[in-house]
């Protein structure tokens, strides 16, 4: 099976261990092998800052997410 992003997609991190890093954008900058319990992962770059960081695909969401600002509506 594929990963379900692609390189240079934007997303936003959800994982709580990014509590205080959530609010920005990242890009997808490469997809990361399986780690051992079968979850895909990522290396993703904050769009301001730059900063990089390895994610699983659990801890990520789509930019556009509807979810992500269903109280703007």
């Amino acid at each position: 099976m594929s990963h379900k992003y692609s390189m240079g997609q934007l997303v936003h991190a959800t994982a709580t261990h990014f509590a205080d890093r959530t609010s920005g954008t990242y890009e997808i900058i490469r997809l990361m092998p399986e780690d051992s319990t079968g979850e895909r992962g990522y290396r993703i770059k904050e769009t301001v800052s730059g900063t990089q960081r390895a994610v699983g695909e659990s801890e990520i969401r789509p930019a556009g997410d509807a979810n992500q600002t269903s109280s703007d509506r």
